[in-house]
């Protein structure tokens, strides 16, 4: 590595970590991010033997991504469930991904000054923002930091060979795949680089690279049949039936263009876009500019390859998330460029470098200069639309329109900020636009319990259990409902559908153990919280909870050992102190006690009832009590 080099490698990382810094002060946001990490009761135990089994063996939001799942535990394991380590990871990867590109480039091509143009353009992009802070898409930065490796292997290998090199590209190559699945298109981008820069296929021609290449295409095949398989299984897979391939092929043709677009001018971005219809005249115009694109880029191939390779990337790398095999009922999504951006970055990169002689670049790389701090300026700007769930929908709904996941999450938001008033036209909203979504019908649901209307409620949630009866959550609403009214023989049927759909779900765990409770089967309900703490060893509330149960059932010092471990997670919850202390008194343990209650009025002086048990147990101490 030349001096060059290495500084211009040092520049990008600087640069990209100040771009991207203010991501780490970011939180979670309510979609995705609970599937994902806040309420996986598997990653939220951190890396065990057991969570690292169930990434291997089991799908993660209808997706089999295990690598994915094993970053989020590590992340749980160093960090806890404090955002700020969650998005400092992603930040790193997508730095380290960065440099692994410009590495890769600069291996395949010797021109540093133009990989580093490459590597600035993809890494600073506002089209970037939700791979990196939106901490459900760890699988992006992830899967484009192995795939870079994987190129940089692949020029290691192309000019030297060796088995070794070789077991280099398998291996990252398999670490992109168990990242994303999207990777199954990494051999053709492999094959791509052997046209350019490499210049293999005209020496060894088409069908020895592809021999070659055989593993790494069974590898992808093996996980996109798996994939597949997975998302059918889990209802992710939209049907003909619903969606015609006409409607999808069309919405392919208008999302390549707008990715296009939003790559050249990157404006009114958003976390999601809804499916509409797409007129005849839109997908007939978008299919010519493709086909006028491609070819112009082919009619180049013979003196600028680059082009044509850099417009193939883009093409074909995009080509298993635009939409023909339908998962989701997004029209599009920023996060689906990620690598796919890198072949437009390497078709400007070298083409404009290009455009003057070698005599006259100040010209084209103040060209880049001048877009690259647009790029850091529209990225930090976007990045504040993540600050919270609330800020990501309101401009998500700004900027589209009919968006019924926009107002799904921003009544959630809303909600879980204590503005319900605010939240229920949203909730109404989304029903309207999503009649069948069960999330929405249940969401409206929980929203009218809050108010008081429970028979609203129960509408609700019964009618979407009509069209999802496996929708765990509708169950454990409806027992919670059950539960509300006195019927806790119904509330335990619908927690126990709820588990028969998952049987991991904690919620539902918990519901029915304090169900068994208030039943007074005190020891199915130590039980069940206690298989609750066994799936989710962390969970605050189930361990609350078996204290509560085991005092009820006379098994006291069991009890405080579970007030003790849940001070040991949450030592500022003055409740927690309370019951524990009371617990204390009751075993003769005075003073413990009075330390535990005078830690409660501290955290919470406002409450009577802590001041009230402090100002008792200590004229008990003095014998002052009457």
């Amino acid at each position: 590595m030349t001096r060059r080099t290495a500084a211009l490698g040092l520049l990008l990382a600087v640069v990209t970590l100040g771009v991207w810094a203010p991501a780490m002060q970011l939180g979670f946001v309510n979609f995705d991010d609970p599937e994902y990490v806040v309420d996986n009761p598997w990653v939220r135990r951190g890396l065990t033997r057991e969570s690292v089994v169930w990434a291997f063996s089991r799908t993660h939001s209808a997706t089999w991504h295990p690598l994915t799942g094993l970053s989020h535990m590590l992340d749980v394991e160093l960090f806890g469930l404090a955002p700020a380590g969650h998005h400092a990871t992603s930040v790193l990867l997508h730095v380290l991904a960065t440099l692994a590109l410009f590495a890769a480039l600069v291996r395949l091509t010797g021109a540093p000054g133009r990989s580093a143009a490459v590597a600035a353009l993809f890494a600073l992009h506002p089209l970037r923002v939700e791979s990196v802070a939106w901490v459900s898409e760890r699988k992006d930065v992830l899967c484009g930091l192995w795939w870079m490796v994987a190129c940089w292997a692949w020029a290691g290998w192309a000019r030297h060979g060796g088995a070794g090199r070789y077991a280099l590209v398998v291996g990252a190559t398999m670490l992109a795949l168990l990242a994303k699945p999207m990777a199954v298109t990494l051999p053709f981008a492999l094959l791509l680089l052997d046209w350019w820069p490499l210049d293999r296929m005209r020496r060894d021609g088409v069908r020895a690279l592809l021999v070659e290449k055989l593993p790494l295409i069974v590898l992808a095949g093996a996980v996109a049949g798996i994939t597949y398989v997975v998302q059918r299984g889990a209802g992710a897979v939209v049907s003909l039936d619903a969606l015609p391939f006409g409607d999808r092929a069309a919405n392919a043709l208008v999302a390549y263009v707008a990715y296009l677009r939003q790559t050249v001018w990157p404006a009114g971005l958003a976390v999601f876009y809804p499916f509409e219809p797409v007129p005849a005249w839109q997908a007939a115009s978008s299919a010519a500019l493709l086909a006028a694109i491609t070819a112009g880029a082919l009619w180049q191939a013979g003196g600028r390859p680059y082009l044509a390779v850099g417009w193939l990337w883009y093409l074909g790398t995009l080509f298993p998330v635009i939409g023909l095999v339908k998962q989701g009922d997004q029209a599009m999504a920023d996060r689906f460029t990620y690598i796919p951006s890198v072949g437009l970055a390497i078709a400007a990169g070298w083409g404009v470098a290009a455009l003057a002689p070698r005599a006259r670049r100040a010209g084209p790389v103040t060209a880049i200069v001048v877009v690259l701090a647009g790029h850091a300026l529209a990225t930090r700007a976007q990045l504040a639309h993540w600050r919270s769930s609330e800020a990501l929908f309101t401009r998500a709904l700004a900027v589209t329109r009919d968006n019924g996941v926009a107002h799904l999450n921003l009544g959630a938001a809303l909600e879980a900020a204590g503005r319900g008033d605010e939240a229920l036209p949203h909730h109404r909203e989304a029903v309207r636009l999503k009649p069948r979504d069960p999330r929405a019908l249940v969401n409206l649901g929980q929203a009218l319990a809050a108010r008081g209307d429970r028979a609203g409620a129960r509408a609700r949630y019964e009618e979407a259990l009509g069209f999802a009866p496996q929708f765990a959550l509708g169950h454990l609403d409806l027992g919670l409902l059950d539960a509300a009214e006195g019927r806790l023989d119904e509330a335990v049927s619908h927690y126990e559908a709820a588990l028969r759909i998952d049987p991991s779900y904690v919620k539902a765990r918990v519901a029915l153990g304090l169900a068994r409770s208030g039943q007074g089967r005190l020891s199915d309900a130590v039980a069940e919280l206690e298989a609750a703490l066994r799936l989710d060893p962390r969970h605050t509330v189930a361990r609350n909870n078996l204290a509560l149960v085991l005092e009820a059932a006379g098994r006291r010092e069991e009890a405080v050992l579970r007030y003790r471990e849940s001070l040991r997670e949450t030592p500022d919850d003055p409740r927690l102190h309370h019951n524990l202390a009371a617990l204390l008194l009751d075993g003769g343990r005075r003073d413990e006690a009075l330390a535990h209650l005078r830690e409660a009025v501290r955290l919470d002086g406002r409450d009577p009832q802590l001041r009230e048990a402090l100002a008792r147990a200590e004229a008990a101490a003095s014998g002052t009590a009457p």
